[in-house]
């Protein structure tokens, strides 16, 4: 979990703020500006001091930002009225890679595909320019 992520059930708005700050969609992705004025605008007006300090890390444990659902004790009124901020699950098939790429050859090898790929992609450019009848 984020070191603020015990706070959403306490500070609901942070959900939203912290799923467009860490989103993997980099064009939803919110800019230091843009979360600073959602920050502002949204979490701190309807937000008392005592809540911002309020401190339940022990209640809901560590999990790493992408694996921990923030939404998860919020109320579905809630929930729904800010549903476009919310973060998709992960993909399975990113889930997959990532417990592979554990494997320090598997991850060496599958680096060396994308270098590769990314090498012969650049060369079939180059030559697609150079002979546009390709």
């Amino acid at each position: 979990m984020p070191r603020w992520g015990h706070m959403v059930c306490s500070v609901p708005m942070l959900a939203p703020l912290f799923d467009r700050m860490t989103t993997r969609d980099i064009s939803r992705r919110f800019k230091a500006s843009e979360a600073l004025q959602f920050f502002e605008q949204q979490v701190i007006p309807l937000t008392s001091k005592r809540a911002l300090s309020f401190a339940a890390e022990a209640i809901y444990g560590h999990k790493a930002y992408d694996r921990y659902d923030r939404w998860k004790y919020l109320d579905p009124d809630f929930v729904k009225k800010w549903a476009a901020y919310r973060e998709p699950p992960i993909p399975r098939h990113i889930l997959i890679l990532r417990k592979i790429c554990l494997y320090p050859w598997i991850f060496d090898t599958i680096s060396y595909i994308r270098r590769v790929g990314r090498f012969v992609g650049r060369g079939w450019a180059a030559l697609t320019r150079i002979l546009p009848w390709i």
